[in-house]
């Protein structure tokens, strides 16, 4: 693992099908994005912090943060509907000359804080691993969604206890940490030795629509 700057990009675009305004619409009293980046800007491990969006309407919701977080404008593609976010990385690093590590923080799950970041971090050079994203333990009974039924992680011919299945990780989105340079040789953010940050069982949820932001919005509270 290359030991160089950390940089955290938090991309962040306008668009939004189902929540309008989505990223800056207030939970808890601030606009999403920036009660997300509040809550990591006292990172001891993260040196540099980019926030990656098409609108400088919404790096201007930052307020008084915008003196530790930089902008970055991302391109109209990375931005669109069904772009994935590693089109947004590529253009990161290849646009700012990044290199070492990169902390991708999704705002989407706002039960993220700094502590988190650096204990992650702590625990990718600790371990010596190439990448580490967030997750939540999970011990519930899985079964496909398929045409043909069936469990995925136990046997209902011999049903155990819950609490004798080891569990399963569950990728909470709230964060991902990994090499930029081999990001640009794999292009994807989870490649090489992987380790999993877990993260409080209320991460699990994410916002993709208004019954999540309501969700959400009491949960924080």
């Amino acid at each position: 693992m290359e030991n160089k700057i950390v940089n955290c990009l938090i991309p962040v675009r306008s668009g939004s099908k189902r929540i309008k305004n989505k990223n800056i619409k207030k939970i808890n009293g601030l606009p999403l994005v920036k009660y997300v980046c509040a809550n990591i800007i006292k990172s001891k491990k993260v040196d540099r912090f980019y926030l990656a969006t098409d609108k400088l309407d919404i790096y201007n919701k930052l307020d008084n943060l915008k003196k530790k977080i930089f902008f970055f404008k991302r391109s109209k593609k990375s931005a669109s509907d069904y772009a994935q976010t590693e089109i947004v990385i590529e253009e990161f690093i290849n646009k700012e000359n990044i290199k070492g590590i990169i902390v991708l923080v999704q705002v989407t799950n706002p039960f993220i804080n700094f502590k988190h970041i650096d204990e992650a971090i702590n625990l990718l050079t600790k371990k010596k691993l190439d990448c580490v994203f967030s997750a939540v333990k999970s011990k519930h009974f899985i079964w496909s969604n398929s045409k043909k039924i069936f469990p995925l992680n136990y046997n209902y011919k011999k049903r155990n206890f819950s609490q004798s299945i080891k569990g399963h990780y569950v990728e909470n989105g709230s964060f991902y940490i990994f090499n930029a340079s081999n990001f640009l040789k794999l292009k994807n953010r989870l490649h090489g030795k992987i380790g999993v940050y877990e993260m409080p069982i209320e991460s699990i949820h994410e916002i993709d629509d208004k019954e999540d932001f309501n969700l959400i919005s009491k949960l924080l509270k």
